[in-house]
């Protein structure tokens, strides 16, 4: 479920945007529907106008939204407040030449479309020209503009960051399957949609056998009728978005308090930022910013695969309308 026409503010909205709404409306909040698709969301001392259904979007200021919009001026903020962020830049469609270039003295590297979201044409971790030129030509057909970004090794992490604090944290695990010495990758992957399926966890999907599985499987010494030996993890995606298959696992009671308050202190370092999700990658002592969503997927708390639900949609309420809070 990511997607419902919701009557009582007269447009379709994200799963995300529909607790956030959801949750509101509980607590008193008045809506009222506008032209345009938007909507008005009240209390007796705050109110907003929500544009595209995006509810965050309208809690950050607009200042916010288009700096984050933005992935390269992201990272030299960041580094230029005292944060580790990836070196990279964005390249027209038409240069990819100019584009290896620069690429080439840094390999391994990340393309993926310049505002891009939900982990859509993401390729991690590219240090051939052939992969380069294909992973490249396939944003260039659907984007104007490429980013590409140096590699950087790590677990990554979601964690989201409301009114000032970080409410919630999730290792991202990209799609995979789980060795036991006797089924092939491809039953691996039919055995564990039929748990997706058992489960029917709302926002973690269906593991895919496509292109993409392919080039991930070659590229780490697999086909489909592998048999990987048992506790072997086979990624089937090199990127670790839930909507490209992979698992939100919650780890808020695991990360350090240090690690925690640097990445709060991040985002309190850039004006307006009042909601956002913040990908990190964690290598032992580093850690480094890679990305800062101001729609963040807040659904990866409420639904995790593995661990305890987090009502970051109340806590994103509470920034909004403090008044409501119970």
């Amino acid at each position: 479920m990511t997607l419902k026409y919701i009557d009582v503010v007269d447009r379709t909205l994200s799963y995300g945007d529909q607790l956030l709404v959801e949750e509101a409306i509980r607590r008193g909040v008045a809506i009222e529907i506008l032209a345009d698709g938007d909507f008005k969301m009240s209390h007796p001392s705050k109110s907003y106008i929500i544009h595209d259904g995006i509810v965050t979007h309208s809690y950050n200021t607009e200042l916010a939204r288009i700096t984050m919009d933005m992935k390269e001026v992201t990272s030299r903020l960041l580094k230029s407040n005292g944060f580790n962020a990836p070196e990279n830049t964005v390249f027209p469609k038409t240069d990819i030449d100019r584009a290896w270039k620069w690429a080439e003295p840094i390999l391994p590297v990340v393309l993926k479309p310049y505002d891009g979201k939900m982990g859509e044409l993401v390729f991690v971790n590219i240090d051939t020209y052939d992969e380069f030129k294909s992973c490249f030509e396939k944003i260039a057909a659907e984007n104007d503009e490429v980013l590409v970004e140096k590699f950087l090794e790590g677990k990554e992490f979601r964690f989201t960051f409301v009114n000032g604090e970080i409410v919630g944290i999730v290792n991202r695990v990209p799609a995979n399957v789980v060795g036991d010495g006797e089924h092939t990758i491809k039953e691996l992957i039919e055995l564990k949609n039929a748990e997706r399926k058992r489960i029917a966890n709302p926002i973690h999907k269906f593991l895919e056998m496509n292109e993409e599985t392919e080039r991930v499987l070659k590229k780490h010494g697999y086909t489909y009728e592998s048999v990987p030996a048992k506790e072997t993890i086979v990624n089937l995606r090199d990127n670790s978005n839930i909507s490209t298959g992979g698992d939100a696992i919650d780890v808020t009671a695991e990360i350090s308090v240090d690690t925690i308050e640097y990445i709060r202190q991040a985002m309190l370092s850039i004006p307006g930022v009042k909601a956002a999700g913040v990908d990190v990658l964690i290598n032992g002592d580093d850690v480094s910013i890679i990305e800062v969503n101001l729609d963040p997927m807040i659904t990866l708390h409420h639904f995790p695969w593995v661990g305890e639900e987090i009502d970051v949609a109340g806590k994103v309420i509470d920034g909004m309308f403090p008044e409501t809070v119970k």
